[in-house]
């Protein structure tokens, strides 16, 4: 299964139907909006998708942006664009050959269920305990590969602590994304308007930490060289060793999913039938271990002289009015400086 050629991803029709569709083919004003059984799935493929336009279709500058703003590109013009990226995708591989935001080489690790890569899994003790009230155990066994990849995915971006060595997401634990999305219910209001808000020109993303002069694609995707691994003091990935298009394909955790089964079944996280079902995944601790100041073009950040950039995360209790002028205007107080994602300023400033 490749990601960028197969039809993985669940998309709304104009007409309202739940439809497959490949990456190639997001240009189609007849896609309203992803689809997928889970919030945080849906947040993380829009994330997908708008780190896929910015690693291989990034615009010049503002008028190239607009050129694509009014006319999207056809599906044959995404297929060229997403070409040298092929071997960077495949979900399924041997081990020491490359698969989607997997670890290289690991020939073995602890076997997990593969329940365990949904963020909101009980975790060992919680299992241990008996202490499984909200999240019950033994609910997801078996799933999709599309949903599969988009669970890796998700936890690589969002990771939590996860014990010793388990590192977290290049921003942190749970960090917070915003979007700019087109009026609700107007001609622009598409899937692909919907992303191509959210990808910067060329002019912005050079203003991102890290080192763009970097041209190895394993800079970008880590999958496809040795993981840099954490275990000894002074192991840390810093902004300057890697390409600023990291931050959307970090990968902290080192994860390398089982083979599906062939026998297919329903899957547990969507209730349809698959032709392939996986079960279960393999995990090491002390993968890429982020350190320093990044700057996730889709997170606000709040900055203080001296210090590292801090994401803003979730709140408990939601957000209030007090959260929510830091993620449309900058704002400080005190020593602190809140600003808005990337995105959000680039289209106050210069759309």
């Amino acid at each position: 299964m490749n990601l960028l050629t197969d039809d993985w991803l669940r998309v709304i029709g104009a007409d309202g139907r739940i439809l497959p569709l490949s990456p190639p083919r997001i240009g189609s004003g007849e896609i309203r909006d992803l689809h997928a059984p889970r919030a945080d799935f849906r947040g993380a493929l829009y994330q997908f998708l708008i780190g896929l336009l910015q690693t291989a279709c990034t615009p010049e500058n503002r008028k190239a942006w607009l050129a694509w703003w009014r006319t999207p590109p056809s599906t044959d013009e995404l297929k060229k664009r997403f070409a040298p990226f092929l071997d960077a995708f495949e979900l399924i591989s041997e081990n020491g050959r490359p698969a989607f935001m997997q670890d290289l080489d690991m020939p073995d690790g602890e076997p997990k269920q593969i329940a365990t890569l949904l963020i909101d899994a009980p975790g060992g003790k919680t299992l241990r305990d008996n202490l499984d009230h909200f999240v019950k155990r033994g609910t997801v066994e078996k799933i999709s590969p599309h949903w599969a990849a988009t669970a890796l995915f998700t936890l690589q971006i969002n990771a939590p602590s996860g014990g010793v060595g388990h590192r977290v997401s290049l921003r942190g634990g749970g960090p917070l994304t915003t979007l700019v999305l087109p009026p609700e219910g107007g001609d622009r209001d598409t899937l692909w308007h919907r992303l191509w808000l959210n990808v910067l020109t060329g002019e912005e993303l050079a203003r991102l930490p890290g080192n763009g002069a970097l041209k190895n694609q394993s800079a970008i995707f880590p999958w496809l060289a040795t993981t840099r691994t954490s275990g000894k003091k002074g192991s840390e990935t810093w902004p300057e060793q890697v390409h600023p298009l990291q931050v959307f394909w970090c990968m902290p955790r080192r994860i390398r999913l089982d083979a599906p089964d062939r026998e297919g079944g329903i899957c547990d996280l969507d209730g349809r039938p698959a032709t392939a079902l996986l079960h279960g995944y393999r995990t090491r601790n002390h993968g890429i271990n982020y350190a320093g100041s990044w700057e996730h073009p889709l997170t606000p950040y709040v900055r203080e002289a001296g210090k590292e950039n801090l994401t803003i995360k979730g709140q408990p209790g939601g957000l209030g009015y007090r959260h929510w002028l830091g993620l449309v205007v900058e704002e400080s107080a005190g020593k602190q400086h809140r600003v808005p994602a990337t995105v959000v300023r680039a289209w106050q400033q210069s759309r």
